[in-house]
């Protein structure tokens, strides 16, 4: 028991210290419409014959990122390039995939989501997962430097610990969460957007690309 409050501790620590570099500026910028690859070639781009790794994101006029993991012993790392998301590994034990970013990079690109959109995931082996927006979560940091803040729910008032909202956003076995800052009243750390999508099982073909060469 002692090691399983251990465990959760930790998890929640890694997803606070993940939010709280979220909030380091820089200079880059996510993509412009016009600068988009078409699906084929972001697919052919990110593949690298690995079946089992997440390479990246797509979402047809709005966004083309790559996903990279989280470094061993780095639960707090969060990706500073451009066009590139970053895995979060604790909400992976949950069958969660977690995708953070940055709001003034890749992560600004989320806020031009809306529900019932669909966009797909990529495997390294070329392999598709198609998902669709489901809803918005968001939340005010009450004491937004602080690892141990408490959250309230902008939609319902709901206060939540941070333990809550951990559960709450990342228990969600086959989802995937979408992560970044919510910048208002001039702080960059004033709140979290959490966008939610579940699998969607679209008819229609998706155009893949004829062949992929895997060195």
């Amino acid at each position: 028991m002692i090691n399983q409050r251990a465990h959760r501790r930790l998890t929640i620590l890694s997803l606070l210290l993940a939010l709280t570099w979220l909030l380091i500026p820089s200079q880059a910028r996510a993509w412009e419409s016009d600068e988009i690859p078409s699906f084929e070639q972001f697919v052919a781009q990110v593949a690298n014959g690995e079946a089992d790794e997440l390479r990246g994101v797509y979402v047809p006029g709005i966004m083309a990122h790559a996903i990279v993991s989280q470094p061993e012993e780095q639960p707090a790392f969060v990706s500073s390039q451009s066009h590139v998301l970053t895995q979060y590994g604790a909400a992976s034990r949950y069958d969660t995939i977690a995708l953070l970013a940055h709001n003034y990079l890749a992560g600004g690109d989320f806020f031009l989501l809306e529900e019932g959109r669909i966009f797909y995931l990529i495997y390294g082996d070329g392999r598709i997962e198609t998902y669709r927006v489901a809803k918005f979560m968001r939340f005010q940091a009450l004491t937004p430097k602080s690892t141990t803040s408490d959250f309230v729910d902008l939609e319902t008032g709901e206060r939540l610990s941070s333990t809550r909202l951990f559960l709450k956003v990342f228990n969600r076995p086959g989802d995937v969460v979408l992560q970044t800052c919510i910048y208002a009243n001039g702080d960059a750390s004033w709140g979290r957007l959490f966008i939610i999508a579940e699998p969607y099982d679209e008819r229609a073909p998706i155009s893949m690309p004829r062949l992929l060469e895997f060195q």
